[in-house]
């Protein structure tokens, strides 16, 4: 048994057009180009073979190839049992539940007569069988190229050089055709460029850094090892290790930009926190440092000894505020030389 109700006939896209023979029996050809995920979908004819030898990507299909239909010989569509099939015939939808038949006697059953020139559309939504039988059908091609994007590589001086940041996600260009294809009577009666779709690729930005055997300034320490000579490793909560060849006590002070202070440091960089002012004579310019004070109270961090205007045993370290300075003050600290 099936049901029959009045309904508006249904609008087909993204459809795969098919050769077919007369009596809707078929030899199928199909087009990923024209298919939706998980969609699969065929254009069967009265009237004779459809003309579909210009459309590109066309493949056999084989038993199972949609998880719905099985092929008894090279000319029959053949349903699996047990699934619900709407047709749609001159207004009238139809509703039934296949029985193993071929879509010829399906449609003998359900007593639906198709005409010489109008042709079938078979779709296959999840868990169902979707004809509809009409005079005209309109499809969609997509024809695209993809433009693979690259991945390029920006280099800091002021980064560890274990450290890679992806500053901007890239994606693949894209350049589609769209056709819009329309089948009357059983022949296909034009074919024309409706739409061109153009996407330019956009490139992966990596950020990696370059300094070896450093960490960023703010980067946490889990453990300090130290050796009987003098050496030892800073072991980073990230799991990265810094080797430094001594530990000495400084005296510690800080200072900030203002005044007779400028922006640049004696090395020309820009300061910033992670930059230190030292006498050359005790450290030299460029001279890798992790500093602690030795009351618990500060973790400076990571620095670069990059600026001078300070005499003998003292670090200077660079804060962003006065009210930073004047809290930390002179604090006795640990500042350990990196390797």
């Amino acid at each position: 048994m099936f049901e029959r109700s009045k309904k508006a006939a249904l609008p087909l896209k993204r459809l795969i057009a098919v050769a077919a023979v007369p009596a809707l029996l078929f030899a199928v050809l199909s087009l990923s180009a024209l298919t939706g995920p998980g969609e699969a979908m065929y254009l069967l004819s009265n009237d004779g073979p459809v003309h579909v030898d210009d459309l590109e990507g066309s493949v056999f299909l084989t038993d199972g190839a949609s998880g719905l239909v099985s092929r008894t010989s090279g000319s029959e569509l053949t349903l699996t049992p047990g699934l619900v099939v709407t047709v749609v015939h001159q207004e009238q939808q139809y509703t039934t539940v296949s029985q193993g038949e071929t879509l010829d006697d399906l449609l003998a059953r359900m007593e639906v007569e198709a005409s010489p020139l109008e042709m079938a559309a078979v779709s296959f939504p999840e868990g169902g069988i979707h004809v509809e039988i009409g005079g005209q059908f309109v499809f969609y091609e997509h024809i695209s190229n993809i433009t693979e994007h690259e991945t390029v590589y920006r280099y800091d001086d002021s980064k560890p050089d274990w450290q890679e940041t992806v500053v901007q996600e890239g994606y693949d260009g894209e350049y589609t055709e769209v056709y819009e294809i329309i089948y009357e009577d059983g022949r296909r009666t034009a074919r024309q460029l409706i739409d061109v779709i153009d996407v330019e690729p956009q490139s992966t930005i990596i950020e990696r850094g370059t300094i070896a055997n450093f960490a960023n300034n703010d980067d946490s320490v889990s453990n300090i090892t130290t050796n009987e000579d003098g050496t030892g490793v800073i072991t980073l909560e990230n799991g990265q290790t810094v080797t430094f060849s001594s530990m000495r006590t400084m005296r510690g002070t800080a200072y900030t930009t203002g005044g007779s202070v400028g922006t640049r440091t004696a090395s020309g960089t820009a300061v910033h926190v992670g930059v230190v002012a030292v006498d050359r004579n005790v450290l030299p310019l460029g001279t890798k440092v992790y500093v602690v004070s030795n009351d618990g109270m500060y973790n400076y961090g990571f620095a670069i000894a990059e600026d001078t205007g300070v005499r003998g045993n003292t670090i200077d370290l660079y804060m962003d505020t006065n009210s930073q300075c004047i809290q930390f003050g002179v604090r006795e600290c640990s500042v350990y030389i990196l390797d």
